[in-house]
């Protein structure tokens, strides 16, 4: 069965444009003639296009415009993230000759306030060169030291800082998180870090008003929550599930949500724009939607309501794409045309991606468009799957169905990006889902009622106990055996097959092409072949690294599906450094699940890796580690010839010390060892022609 492309215009626009920007990104070559070409080809496409709609009639060669229109497309999102590019170098400030003596800033966010510092997004706007004042376009990162002044920053704030950005670092270990990657399809390559004395509010304030007033409604509405007698957790989630601000959403309680598969919940999206929008439908009840007048003032009531409150969350890309997507359909009602939902689904997307190519990176955003697709898609055949004979049954089973498309659609997003899947996402959802359409009603009824005493306590602590009973009830499913498998780890190449598998998979629902079942069960066995490739390659491995830890040492070997994890008290106790640095590479190599940690003066001996005292033997090598504490003055009869020698910790210790225990011709500083002592160790080793590798530079350095 062919597909009927005429229902779906806006996916016929949205692939090229999509592709594209991909492709543009891939690509991080900016050079000013590539643009000017782009521009002309754009021109010349675009006439093309006029001609080709204008003079070609006969339906056989239809062919070109499509052609021609696929091509104008993907060439609009390609330079749409060009010139964006162009704009980046253009304005990079680290390029001037003359270090300026300050810069201008604006805010162009909220600050998000941490234990430490206040993080913000800033737009430099100029600086001072040779006495001049020069005008530049270029955004920043900004982390200020946390203080009085810096946690009364607020959006639109315009200040001029002393301390000059820097060019963001590439990831220091291996498969570990790419913030440079981040930022950078953000239009931002350079950071700074801004102490309390290096900075001054200028006091005045250059801020779109759009903005300026969510985030004041949003500041207030917070306040008012507080003052009702909403706290703690239950304060952290009513702010994330009511108005998308989880700043203040603990990591335990964001990691119970997500063992239980219910995130979702505390993300604004569509769920709770369809919410707001069902809650006010009924308000309104009064206006009868036959007549044509109350039904136009009734929709338009609508529409104001859902952008009203898509400017309470901030206007995230989430809750844009439920916005946008039920305005076309409100506007369908209005003109008593019907659209076709996936359609509508593709227009938002491509609007979205129009004012920021970059949301094409963004997981939040893929998984929010992949999931209601295949809501869309999927929902109804799987519902049909069972039906009971009791009308609960069938109600529950329903919920559980809508959950079951969602999680299948998202699931290549949820392998490939967080490396885990939530096994009882289903039960959560069977209760949470009814619960937060309470909770979200309670909540905007609470925040209506606000002003009106006593009905505002009682409503606020209710919303209260509402809150607190999903918070146990995700606790109970997280706690639960093998509530969340995690260490799962697929490759890019495996990722895109999943995908293709998934795309077949919602043509057979929408379709019923056999075409799409045969490509499906081709890619499901490709997916199986590189899996048991992969196998044999994890069995054949055997390296050692050194991690690049700010301050910390931690040592992996990794033989097989085995790893053994050396490292010292600082990391052991930081689970985040951990997290951060450490556990994505161990889930790459197919080890996170079969290892040990040991502490560094700790001996130990396992099949492929032993340490006695301060020698690692690790297979056919011998590894030295040296913190400074045993220091021999004169040389030893008979030396330990090492293959490699590592130093870590803050003592201070020299080579010369070292080479009377030890012969080695390769050095390696852990990131542990201060810059002073790293400096002198360098130095010594260049005197010695000893091979030095510097991690805290450098980053993490892999022997195999």
């Amino acid at each position: 069965m062919m597909i009927s492309w005429f229902k779906y215009p806006f996916i016929r626009l949205l692939i090229p444009f999509a592709l594209g920007i991909y492709v543009a990104f891939s690509s991080n070559t900016i050079t000013q003639e590539k643009s000017l070409l782009c521009f002309l080809l754009i021109i010349f496409l675009f006439v093309l296009l006029v001609l080709t709609f204008l003079l070609i009639k006969k339906y056989q060669f239809r062919c070109f415009f499509s052609i021609t229109l696929f091509t104008f497309l993907m060439l609009s999102g390609y330079s749409l993230v060009e010139i964006n590019n162009h704009k980046m170098s253009n304005n990079d400030t680290s390029q001037v000759e003359i270090v300026p003596e300050f810069y201008l800033a604006r805010l162009t966010e909220s600050p998000s306030i941490s234990n430490k510092s206040v993080k913000v997004m800033m737009n430099i706007y100029g600086f001072e060169n040779k006495g001049d004042i020069l005008k530049v376009d270029s955004d920043i990162m900004a982390y200020y030291e946390k203080d009085e002044n810096s946690c009364r920053l607020e959006y639109g704030d315009c200040v001029l800082f002393f301390d000059s950005p820097s060019e963001v670092n590439e990831p220091s270990n291996p498969e570990q998180f790419n913030y440079k990657d981040y930022l950078y399809k953000k239009g931002v390559s350079h950071q700074v870090y801004i102490k309390s004395d290096k900075w001054l509010e200028i006091g005045d304030n250059k801020s779109n008003p759009i903005y300026r007033y969510s985030y004041k409604i949003r500041d207030y509405l917070l306040m008012t929550m507080r003052n009702l007698g909403i706290t703690e957790d239950e304060y952290s989630v009513a702010s994330a599930i009511l108005l998308g601000y989880d700043e203040t959403l603990p990591q335990e309680l964001r990691q119970k949500y997500v063992a239980a598969g219910a995130m979702h919940i505390l993300c604004v999206s569509g769920l709770h724009v369809g919410v707001i929008f069902m809650m006010f439908s009924h308000m309104l009840f009064f206006l009868n939607d036959k007549k044509k007048f109350q039904r136009l003032v009734k929709q338009l009531i609508l529409l104001s309501l859902i952008w009203f409150y898509a400017l309470l969350a901030g206007l995230a890309p989430s809750i844009l794409r439920a916005t946008i997507m039920l305005s076309f359909v409100i506007i369908g009602n209005v003109i008593d045309r019907k659209g076709v939902l996936l359609n509508s689904l593709a227009s938002s997307a491509f609007i979205l991606l129009c004012a920021n190519p970059a949301n094409l990176f963004d997981i939040g955003f893929l998984l929010s468009y992949v999931a209601v697709v295949g809501i869309v898609v999927m929902q109804k055949p799987i519902s049909k799957l069972f039906c009971f004979k009791y009308a609960v049954l069938n109600k529950l089973w329903e919920i559980t169905s809508v959950t079951i498309a969602a999680q299948i659609a998202t699931l290549p997003f949820t392998i490939y990006y967080f490396h885990q899947f939530p096994i009882y996402f289903w039960l959560s959802n069977l209760f949470m889902t009814p619960l937060s359409s309470i909770v979200i009603v309670g909540g905007m009824v609470m925040l209506l009622v606000s002003f009106v005493p006593l009905i505002n306590v009682i409503v606020a602590f209710l919303v209260s106990k509402m809150i607190a009973v999903m918070n146990f009830g995700v606790s109970m499913v997280e706690s639960l055996p093998f509530s969340i498998i995690k260490g799962l780890y697929i490759s890019e190449l495996q990722f895109l097959i999943l995908l293709l598998i998934l795309l077949s998979l919602l043509f057979v629902f929408e379709l019923r092409s056999k075409k799409m079942l045969l490509i499906a069960m081709i890619s499901m066995v490709m997916f199986g072949i590189l899996n048991i490739n992969n196998l044999f390659v994890q069995q054949k491995q055997n390296e050692m690294v050194v991690f690049s830890i700010n301050s910390m040492t931690a040592i992996g070997f990794i033989n097989a599906k085995s790893h053994v994890l050396v490292a010292d008290s600082a990391f052991l106790d930081d689970r985040t450094a951990f997290l951060f640095n450490v556990e994505n590479y161990l889930v790459s190599r197919g080890v996170y699940h079969d290892g040990e940690t040991f502490f560094i003066d700790d001996d130990f001996k396992r099949n492929f890796v032993e340490k006695r005292k301060n020698v690692v033997t690790f297979n056919e090598m011998l590894i030295g580690l040296s913190d400074g504490s045993d220091v021999v003055k004169n040389n030893l009869s008979s030396k330990i010839i090492l293959d490699y020698m590592i130093v870590y910790g803050r003592k201070l210790q020299t080579i010369e010390s070292l080479l009377n225990m030890y012969s080695f011709d390769n050095l390696i500083i852990d990131s542990s060892v201060p810059y002073y002592l790293t400096s002198r160790l360098i130095e010594e080793a260049e005197h010695l022609s000893i091979c030095c590798y510097n991690v805290k530079e450098n980053g993490a350095i892999i022997i195999k």
